[in-house]
């Protein structure tokens, strides 16, 4: 069983385009699970507008923020393999069935594939996002310095949720977290293919393109607690072996 678990706020001018061609790809018993952050918007009516028992709606009932919304539908999801969904991308017809197979004959536990850059309108900016270096040919510290990995190229195994579950509360970002425990602990995979269009425009709630404006401080800070939840969930991860 596939899970693709999405977040929502405020989403209505691209969503029903990536609701569209993901559904195109389920099965009847996949599921495509939406948490929404309290949009003021129409998002959620244009959600249930669809009628259809393979998406699962919720309101965000955790802290307000992406990381949390994400997680939200993460604790909701069903399936053997999870996959991430952004609320205003476009995925390609044959993304699941070929990250899935690939999943399977690698016999990986996290794989991640390629992607092209657009606009707003889905004008082609990078024919593909990872041209020289892609988030696995980093090792786990290159990643944790500058993180190469993107949440919504990003499918696991449902194993690893128990692991990654609950996320840390002052985290800013579900998939570098989940991608770099992934990559501690589990065999992961990059399928180089371009499988999605990657929509960028100024509504994104995160750009991994832009120059970061935090602060030095922040950063140094940000990473040390990072890196202490990753040793603290490693310790506990251990203890249930």
């Amino acid at each position: 069983m596939i899970s693709v678990c999405m977040a929502t706020y405020n989403g209505e001018q691209y969503l029903k385009a990536q609701i569209d061609s993901i559904l195109c790809q389920l099965g009847e018993d996949d599921e495509l699970v939406i948490s929404d952050d309290h949009s003021v918007d129409h998002t959620k009516e244009i959600i249930l507008r669809y009628d259809d028992p393979r998406i699962r709606y919720y309101d965000n009932a955790l802290v307000k923020g992406v990381t949390h919304n994400f997680e939200n539908a993460l604790m909701k999801a069903k399936g053997d393999i999870i996959f991430l969904a952004d609320q205003d991308d476009v995925w390609y017809p044959e993304k699941i069935m070929e990250m899935t197979d690939f999943m399977m004959q690698g016999n990986y536990d996290v794989v991640t594939c390629n992607c092209a850059l657009t606009d707003a309108e889905l004008n082609i900016k990078r024919d593909a996002y990872y041209t020289t270096e892609s988030p696995l040919d980093r090792s786990v510290w290159g990643n944790f310095k500058k993180d190469l990995w993107l949440g919504c190229c990003m499918a696991f195994r449902r194993d690893i949720l128990d692991d990654v579950l609950p996320i840390p509360p002052q985290l800013a970002a579900h998939d570098m977290w989940i991608s770099l425990y992934g990559q501690l602990h589990y065999h992961c995979g990059y399928y180089p293919k371009v499988l999605q269009l990657y929509r960028r425009h100024p509504e994104t709630v995160s750009f991994a393109g832009e120059k970061s404006t935090n602060s030095l401080w922040y950063k140094l800070s940000y990473r040390v607690y990072l890196a202490w939840m990753l040793l603290w969930r490693s310790v506990q991860k251990g203890g249930r072996k």
